[in-house]
């Protein structure tokens, strides 16, 4: 609707139009268009109070008007309109004047500004503006420059709700507490006895210091009422703080390895941080499948192979001694949550593979919804036959990942906290005022992001005014059961969220790495240290933690290659010569050298080019450790005086061939049979001793003859 104007400006906005009007018809030179057209940005910096208790209190709110440069603006007025938000939907929509109840004794006359920012301050009383309790409004703030609307920005601040108005709805809400660890498997010796964990990036040090993100996470969540989170650990995340507590070295470049150590003051304080804030009763503590795989980029690949990531991790998580040791408490079960509650067909068929104590899904991407929207349902669902889901609601989670409609508001230097909180408080409310006296329980989610989730933290101290809400734990919500009036639709991610997920290369690596490993585990006859290290960082080239971030993923997967490789071709065959065989049988040796520190178990496989040429294989045997030994391949054929080619295969117990020819896995020579058999030999070797025989005696005769002769006289 068009908003009527006080009598002043009435008749200077009719003079304004009448000029602007009479410059157009007279097509004056030079004339410049109106300044009021040019827009304004609004901020919001404070506001008392947050929640209206009583018509008495007095309703404050600060902030600034900033002018673009070579602007200016006169009879500038900021002025507050409200609105009544009937349903969660209406929380996506732009201020609108048609539905604003516009309120003329709210005002803060500016006058004439400049470009810059200026302040703005507006005061009334809550009984003033004729609210009424149990209702949540919009507030706008409006700007005007002679009478033209020039900017605006909304916020919402909900009327106290009557016990007797709705009932309490649970609010569960999971923190995770992740980062990227980049551990890559390796041990750098010192000049001493000790050796250091190898990381790709030193950042996750920082993180843990007492002004890094991680370090911030646990002690904003320390300041919250009893009961208000449910932390979500990815256990290797402990083991990488425990492994860097006492030094850690950094590799640059993959390779190339710079001591950085020992620097474990901040793991130290960190680990010190989370025995006390997640060991504490005061809330609940699940895990996530060690390193965090990212099942939302493995539905990519087959099922088998994400599988075998999966299994793994979850094994580490269900097998560690690592949670119990640090913080003082086992967690309450596995969880499986897909980065942000994105999830397919495939992406739930995966999760269900870990058998997980419930699966972490976003309402949107499940299409949970009740008939024409009436309510919002309790935050349990099923689909795709999956029972056990636990359903965070999408508008929440957008809160607290930085709403985008607040965002432009934000840009333009209002509090982002106050803002986000806000609106926490008027979507909750709506929430109970749904259907009044229906209970039920929601959740939501914090971001992957630490320094996101810790400063969401402090957004969520404003439910301590919201009578309407209680804090439940996430063991609270998955005893409800599912609204038998909601349904779902197929699941199904985003494609914006897709378009994140690692891309193919990334995936067919990380597989490689895998089958690499567990190649290389096959061969062995004991686990060890090493082993362990490198499984880990195999499964950390899955980890939710890279999405986003190809450079460092790129980085690390490089030097988890690397060590690897190196590792695995501590196990090799000498190279031969050609070698040539008198007789249609005969041996090969091969030399299998181990510089590993423990024993191995190999079996040799010989191939042959072309057919004809009969060999003798070698059966997988334990070869020692830090040593070489030598096995004879006994070969035949039928067919003198030919040539062959010989590859000999390293072969785990299984036949699986073992590394590769630039490795030393497989040596290729070429053999050759002669004609001369055994009895040819002894012919050749027996008339050559005759042929020496006769010469000799020819010899001999001839020099006995010519003594024999008569001398002969002189002069003759």
């Amino acid at each position: 609707m068009t908003r009527p104007l006080p009598p002043h400006r009435t008749i200077r906005a009719v003079l304004a139009l009448t000029l602007v009007a009479a410059a157009g018809l007279l097509g004056l030179a030079g004339a410049e268009p109106a300044t009021a057209a040019q827009k304004v940005t609004v901020s919001l910096s404070t506001m008392t109070p947050t929640v209206a208790t009583s018509s008495s209190q007095e309703l404050t709110m600060t902030g600034n008007v900033t002018i673009p440069s070579g602007s200016t603006h006169t009879d500038v007025i900021v002025q507050l309109a409200y609105a009544a938000v009937k349903h969660r939907s209406e929380m996506t929509d732009t201020p609108n004047d048609s539905n604003d109840q516009p309120l003329y004794s709210v005002q803060d006359q500016l006058g004439t500004l400049s470009s810059g920012s200026h302040a703005w301050s507006l005061k009334t009383s809550v009984g003033a503006m004729g609210l009424t309790p149990g209702t949540v409004y919009a507030l706008d703030v409006q700007v005007y420059s002679g009478g033209d609307p020039i900017g605006v920005m909304r916020t919402y601040l909900p009327y106290e709700i009557a016990s007797a108005s709705a009932a309490t709805t649970k609010l569960t809400v999971l923190a995770p507490v992740t980062a990227t660890s980049s551990a890559d498997g390796y041990e750098e010796a010192s000049s001493g006895n000790a050796s250091y964990p190898e990381l790709t990036q030193d950042t996750l040090a920082s993180e843990m210091g007492k002004n890094g993100s991680l370090y911030e996470l646990l002690e904003a969540g320390s300041q919250l009422p009893k009961g208000t989170i449910s932390w979500v650990l990815d256990p290797d995340l402990l083991d990488t703080a425990m492994q860097i507590s006492g030094g850690y070295v950094v590799a640059r470049g993959g390779t190339a390895t710079d001591d950085v150590g020992p620097d474990s003051s901040n793991a130290t304080a960190w680990l010190a941080e989370a025995k006390t804030v997640l060991g504490s009763t005061d809330g609940e503590l699940w895990q996530l499948p060690s390193t965090d795989p990212d099942l939302g980029s493995l539905s990519n690949a087959t099922t088998a192979q994400a599988e075998q990531f999966l299994s793994e991790a979850a094994r580490e998580s269900a097998t560690g001694t690592t949670v119990k040791s640090v913080v003082g408490r086992d967690a309450q079960g596995l969880l499986a949550w897909p980065a942000d509650g994105q999830v397919n067909s495939t992406t739930l068929k995966l999760a269900d593979s870990i058998d997980p104590a419930a699966v972490v899904v976003d309402s949107n991407s499940i299409g949970l919804s009740v008939p024409n929207q009436e309510y919002t349902p309790t935050g349990r669902a099923s689909a795709n036959g999956k029972s056990d889901l636990a359903v965070g609601d999408t508008a929440l989670d957008a809160i607290m990942s930085g709403d985008s409609a607040d965002a432009g508001y934000v840009s333009n230097g209002s509090d982002s906290s106050l803002l986000a909180g806000q609106r926490l408080l008027a979507q909750t409310a709506l929430i109970s005022l749904e259907e009044p006296n229906l209970a039920r329980s929601v959740m939501m989610t914090l971001p992957r992001n630490a320094t996101t989730s810790a400063a969401d933290m402090g957004v969520l101290k404003v439910l301590q005014s919201a009578s309407w809400v209680s804090s439940a734990g996430l063991s609270s919500l998955l005893k409800e059961s599912a609204d038998s009036s909601a349904s779902t639709g197929t699941p199904s991610r985003s494609s914006s969220f897709a378009s994140t997920d690692l891309t193919g290369s990334q995936l067919s690596s990380a597989i490689s790495l895998q089958s690499q490993l567990t190649l290389y585990q096959s061969i062995l006859t004991k686990s060890d240290t090493t082993t362990a290290g490198l499984a880990d960082a195999v499964l950390r080239t899955v980890s939710n933690s890279w999405r986003g971030n190809a450079a460092g993923w790129k980085t690390f997967e490089s030097a988890v290659s690397s060590r690897l490789t190196s590792q695995t071709a501590l196990v090799y065959l000498i190279p031969k010569s050609d070698l040539t065989l008198s007789g249609t049988s005969g041996s090969i040796p091969f030399t299998i050298v181990n510089h590993l520190s423990q024993d191995v178990r190999l079996g040799l496989t010989v191939e042959t080019s072309p057919s004809g040429l009969n060999v003798t294989q070698i059966p997988a045997r334990t070869f020692p450790a830090g040593g070489s030994t030598t096995v004879e391949v006994k070969v035949s054929t039928k067919v003198a005086s030919s040539t062959y080619q010989v590859t000999a295969f390293l072969v785990t117990a299984s036949g699986a061939h073992y590394g590769t020819a630039k490795s030393g896995g497989l040596q290729s020579l070429q053999v050759t049979v002669t004609s001369i058999g055994f009895v040819a030999l002894l012919l050749f070797a027996g008339s050559a001793a005759l042929l020496v025989f006769a010469v000799g005696l020819r010899i001999y005769r001839g020099r006995k003859g010519s003594r024999s002769e008569p001398e002969t006289r002189e002069g003759d």
